[in-house]
């Protein structure tokens, strides 16, 4: 014959061969193992304060943990997705004991029994890292990026808009109001001055009033077409704006979808016209690189995030690092000068830090970097001599309370000064301001940052925490959240944080394993 000399392996699957153990077929380096140890060593008194007792048996939580961990660090976020692979994928069936929760199930244990559950899963993975010796918690780099939504982008309330159609009605509202007073008074409604603003509150007690006088005066038609006015247009409205501006608080813009996000500008725009998506600020903080600590902000800046996030991963997880390394965008004076008093060396470059080291700015004599302060007279010396002397003080405090003093300096002698041209184009003369304690801070943050310790970990933190959100984002395609609302959404990215420091104690265990 022509292929008689083809042969093939033995194949059947009608007989029945298993091992003595279903482990046994499951790689030893495979994650499923990692995940097993590790909630292994989380005493079951961890689980229990979020169980009430009662009713049907639930589903043990050391197995519902374990295959949504596992699931996370094979990148499968969707409820109906595990459930699916809780009949097919061999590590996800072994660590379920072949046990198959629906997605309800899954579903509602990540929302409902995670939720004080997370922050000390965390924090007992956080002590064994440092116990094996994975982690070392004197270094954190701290980095922050956004997360998209899981809203409509185009479900969007704004507090400016909010305010300014509130601030309309009212006047409508006052209007109306006074004329029917005038009418009821029998007075003339143009002698009437308008009334403050009306809460709905208000509103709804006026209108009921009106009703009232309806029942005595039925006929009195521009009364009935007042009050069909508030309880059909006005009273609505004015309920709405003020739930929006409940909601926002603080904020700017929410969705919503989910009332819980704000609208930030994101890296990842695909249609290239820098439109605002609701969306999440995560900060997280590493070392080497493992995630120690994480916290998430509805504000879309990085900087006023620093000093809460820090109280929240010593609150949270017992982290209190003793040196922390950041890019500018962290560089206030408010960090700089809280950082120090918690004893807390600060590695973080200020905002104009790269510019004031380029030659354009150095070999610049009309910059003020360049000039001379005369600490005695409270003056500054220009590249002509001319003295700047300070015409006042200000102050500006922060949102967290903080208050900055500036000093304004002033030069009265730039009329005839043959460098007037390159020095300024104010008709005034040259002016600046100068902050005191920031400039003492920026100084002691460039002597840190110029020393050799300062260089190594200015370079170690771009492939320190700069790597975990690559690993995140791109390795594992985690850019939107799956839940919705600021509760759930620090459920979901605890599992996220979680999952990769398990994927790094895997890989640092597969090195320790070859090494010896």
């Amino acid at each position: 014959m022509k292929h008689h000399h083809i042969s093939f392996k033995e194949y059947t699957m009608d007989n029945l061969t298993l091992p003595s153990n279903i482990a046994d077929l499951i790689p030893p380096d495979n994650m499923a193992h990692v995940v097993h140890e590790m909630v292994e060593c989380i005493p079951m008194e961890a689980f229990l304060p979020y169980y009430k007792g009662g009713g049907t048996s639930s589903y043990h939580p050391k197995m519902m943990t374990k295959i949504i961990l596992y699931a996370y660090t094979q990148k499968m976020y969707h409820g109906r997705e595990i459930a699916r692979q809780l009949e097919v994928h061999l590590p996800l069936m072994w660590l379920s004991g072949f046990q198959k929760p629906d997605f309800r199930s899954i579903n509602r244990f990540r929302s409902e029994r995670m939720k004080g559950l997370m922050d000390d899963l965390f924090r007992e993975m956080i002590t064994l890292l440092v116990a094996d010796g994975y982690v070392n918690m004197e270094d954190y780099f701290v980095d922050g990026t956004k997360i998209e939504a899981n809203a409509n982008p185009y479900t969007f309330v704004w507090r400016k808009s909010a305010e300014k159609y509130q601030e309309k009605l009212q006047a409508n509202v006052d209007q109306l109001i006074a004329q029917i007073d005038a009418i009821v008074e029998e007075e003339n409604a143009e002698e009437i001055d308008a009334s403050p603003a009306f809460t709905s509150k208000e509103i709804r007690e006026k209108t009921e009033e009106w009703e009232k006088r309806l029942e005595v005066e039925p006929d009195n038609r521009p009364l009935k077409k007042a009050v069909k006015k508030m309880k059909k247009d006005y009273l609505p409205r004015s309920e709405k704006y003020e739930l929006q501006l409940q909601v926002c608080g603080d904020r700017n813009s929410y969705s919503k979808t989910d009332e819980d996000a704000a609208f930030m500008r994101l890296k990842e725009d695909h249609m290239r016209n820098g439109q605002l998506k609701p969306a999440y600020n995560v900060q997280v903080g590493s070392s080497d690189p493992f995630i120690l600590g994480y916290s998430l902000h509805q504000r879309p800046g990085d900087t006023r995030c620093l000093l809460p996030h820090l109280e929240t991963v010593q609150e949270k997880y017992g982290v209190v690092p003793k040196r922390v390394t950041a890019d500018a965008v962290y560089g206030s004076e408010e960090n700089y000068v809280k950082l120090e008093e918690k004893n807390i060396s600060a590695f973080i470059k200020y905002n104009t830090y790269e510019k004031e080291n380029t030659r354009k700015v150095k070999k610049n004599p009309h910059h003020p970097q360049n000039w001379t302060y005369n600490q005695e007279e409270d003056v500054w010396i220009c590249a002509n001599g001319k003295k700047l002397v300070r015409t006042r003080t200000s102050k500006q405090t922060t949102e967290s309370g903080y208050t900055s003093v500036i000093h304004h300096y002033q030069c009265h002698e730039c009329e005839r000064c043959p460098f007037r041209s390159a020095c300024t184009t104010s008709k005034y003369g040259r002016t600046m301001q100068w902050n005191p304690v920031y400039h003492e801070q920026k100084q002691k943050a460039r002597e840190r940052l110029e020393s050799e310790e300062g260089q190594a970990r200015y370079r170690q933190r771009q492939t320190d925490i700069e790597s975990v959100f690559g690993q995140i984002k791109q390795n594992r395609g985690f850019r939107r959240f799956v839940l919705r609302g600021l509760q759930k959404i620090s459920i979901e990215w605890g599992l996220i944080c979680t999952a990769h420091n398990l994927l790094k104690k895997a890989a640092k265990d597969k090195q320790r394993a070859l090494a010896a």
